[in-house]
């Protein structure tokens, strides 16, 4: 009986050591201010952004504000990893889902516009340079073969 035991123990601890270690997701949280000089858009950049994420598992809050000028464009989203919200707004509908794939956090977004043209917007988040900077790679896609792009949106953490 005690061999058995011990046998049984050495089995489960070998298994437990071959067992791949999970890592802990990173935390997104924080101020993130864009930086247009080390970014790669295919569009025009922002005069200036912001982004605020509060990332509490699976709870997850972003935050944009976005200036073009002396135009001012909010976005917000409160959402939960692995769940499918519907987003209504005035310029379009979108079916968004946020996942982590890795270490990184990805926001898929379904977009619809009001003329019914629609769209694919896939946004690939990660920390970078220790944890001090976001990098955003956005891969837009219309539906329907007229396009797509993909843009490195690169943000600096705000201090605190």
């Amino acid at each position: 009986m005690k061999r058995s035991l011990v046998v049984f123990l050495l089995l489960l601890l070998a298994l437990s050591a071959a067992a791949p270690a999970q890592k802990a997701k990173p935390n997104l949280s924080g101020t993130w201010v864009f930086s247009a000089q080390k970014s790669s858009l295919k569009m025009p950049a922002p005069t200036s952004m912001t982004l605020q994420i509060a990332q509490n598992d699976p709870q997850i809050n972003f935050s944009r504000s976005q200036v073009y000028g002396d135009r001012t464009f909010d976005w917000k989203l409160d959402t939960v990893t692995d769940q499918e919200v519907v987003q209504k707004l005035p310029e379009y509908t979108a079916n968004i889902r946020v996942f982590w794939e890795g270490e990184s956090l990805v926001l898929d977004q379904k977009i619809t516009a009001p003329d019914g043209t629609k769209a694919n917007d896939l946004v690939t988040y990660s920390l970078i340079d220790g944890g001090s900077t976001l990098e955003a790679v956005e891969r837009q896609t219309t539906v329907g073969g007229k396009g797509s792009t993909v843009n490195k949106w690169v943000y600096e953490k705000r201090a605190q």
